[in-house]
């Protein structure tokens, strides 16, 4: 069997056919074709050369993580109304770039409100009850946005869609801490990171291909598949919230530190009780506030969202701007998925006995150069370029930024924390599409792309700056949970 060395030398070889070298097939669809033809190439040559004890730390999750993943695999290889929602908005509806972009943002402000809300309940009533309300209400929203043609009462659809579907991120992330051990915490979410990328590398390919016969058939689909997977949450998941709540002491305090007292670790690990008080919205979002390194994470999160939040919002419109049909704009976006699939199981393998903190900051760098560099050409092949790059920066960070979180959370605010994390995307949603779409609007792409790439490096800078205090607290929250 290949080491992990032996295994990313053949990444090289194959991105080389990937960006265009030899031979051609004729036409754009014909050379986005070979290039993922390549890649699962590339993914098939990897399989064939896997050391299986690479693979031992995600054999060992347990079976409900792995449940998640199928579910979050269905449900993403059918989120067919993100991806195109600016081209469904600004040319089928006509309702222009500025407007579809506004259309992103209110996505982030419903995922906002979403995600807080989300959050807390998912500490009160239950993760599975929050998964299957967002889940199964966000289908039956999907349909009613379809159905829209009035500008306004598309946008309210929207807004409301988002709200109930982004109360499943917390409640879903904090289901996978709660019945994983610290050590597989980031195993965990990167399987769950593979499975939603794999779901979004056959999205904008099935997309595109339903968008060119009719629209209405992506927010069939999508509610389609989301229905699925609220279906098997229903059957097949049980609840995860750790019984005994933990005592106040646990909170962060007003210095933004942990108490010294050990907290519990549900589900099988044991767990203090804490009287049985449970802890209001109110007095969790004081307590996050307060805790300093968990907002300087947020904040460098944000502002490495608002760039990456446009590749849902203003990059589809720059491509199809450059000439190229839904189709190959969706062939284009696979690739991102598609990389993600091939790249995350051993780049975290081999990444997690690193600092975690170093990996996240490392994967923001790539991300400013990936997006900064976008405006510089429009060829498939330089395309492709921008999107490895970026797409490697977020292998780098999408798993251990989860795991982070939940180990700088108290247990019995867990959700919560992570409510508030996701709200860093939601935001970006909010700010970063619209402001993407007037800066593409009045600027040009040119500037959009630069200005991606100084927002990004101010990100890598506030990881920096916070690296030491969350490096100290995650040690300290692994080494009270060992």
């Amino acid at each position: 069997m290949g080491s992990l060395a032996d295994l990313l030398g053949k990444i090289p070889r194959s991105l080389a056919g990937l960006l265009g070298l030899g031979s051609e097939p004729t036409g754009p669809v014909g050379r986005l074709g070979k290039q993922c033809v390549l890649i699962a190439v590339t993914f098939c040559e990897l399989l064939l050369n896997l050391d299986p004890r690479m693979l031992r730390d995600y054999f060992d999750l347990p079976l409900s993580v792995r449940i998640l993943c199928v579910g979050s695999l269905i449900n993403r290889a059918g989120s067919f109304v993100v991806i195109f929602l600016t081209i469904y908005a600004s040319e089928q509806l006509n309702f222009g770039v500025s407007f579809a972009t506004a259309c992103v943002g209110v996505l982030g402000l419903g995922a906002m409100v979403g995600s807080i809300v989300g959050g807390h309940l998912a500490d009160l009533i239950g993760r599975r009850t929050v998964m299957l309300i967002a889940l199964l209400g966000g289908a039956l929203m999907l349909l009613i946005v379809g159905w829209q043609t009035n500008r306004w009462a598309f946008m309210l659809a929207v807004g409301a869609f988002s709200s109930l579907a982004e109360m499943y991120r917390p409640a879903a992330s904090a289901m996978i801490a709660d019945v994983v051990t610290v050590k597989q915490r980031a195993h965990a979410f990167a399987l769950m990171y593979i499975a939603i990328n794999l779901g979004f590398a056959i999205a904008p390919t099935l997309g595109g291909a339903l968008a060119s016969y009719s629209f209405q058939l992506l927010f069939v689909g999508d509610a389609v598949t989301m229905s699925a997977y609220g279906v098997i949450v229903l059957l097949m998941i049980k609840e995860a919230l750790p019984s005994e709540t933990l005592p106040s002491e646990t909170l962060p305090s007003e210095t933004g530190k942990r108490s010294t007292a050990k907290p519990g670790v549900a589900n099988g690990r044991s767990e203090q009780r804490g009287g049985g008080r449970r802890v209001t919205l109110r007095e969790a979002v004081r307590h996050a506030v307060v805790d300093l390194p968990f907002m300087g994470f947020c904040f460098a999160t944000l502002l490495i969202s608002l760039v990456f939040m446009q590749c849902m919002s203003t990059l589809p419109i720059y491509i199809r701007s450059c000439g190229y049909s839904n189709l190959e704009f969706g062939l284009l976006m696979s690739i991102n998925g598609i990389l993600i699939f091939i790249l995350q199981l051993p780049v975290t393998q081999y990444l997690s006995r690193f600092n975690a903190m170093s990996t996240v900051l490392a994967g923001g760098i790539l991300i400013a150069i990936g997006f900064g560099i976008t405006g510089a050409g429009v060829g498939i092949a330089f395309l492709t370029l921008t999107i490895c790059i970026w797409t490697v920066g977020e292998i780098l960070q999408s798993p251990f930024k989860h795991a982070i979180v939940t180990q700088l959370a108290p247990i019995n605010l867990r959700g919560r924390y992570l409510g508030i994390y996701s709200m860093s995307y939601a935001l970006a949603l909010t700010i970063g599409a619209p402001a993407g779409g007037e800066i593409l609007t009045r600027l040009g792409s040119g500037k959009l792309w630069l200005i991606s790439a100084f927002v990004s490096a101010l990100a890598v800078l506030v990881y920096a700056l916070i690296h030491r205090s969350v490096t100290v607290r995650v040690a300290t929250a692994m080494a009270d949970e060992a």
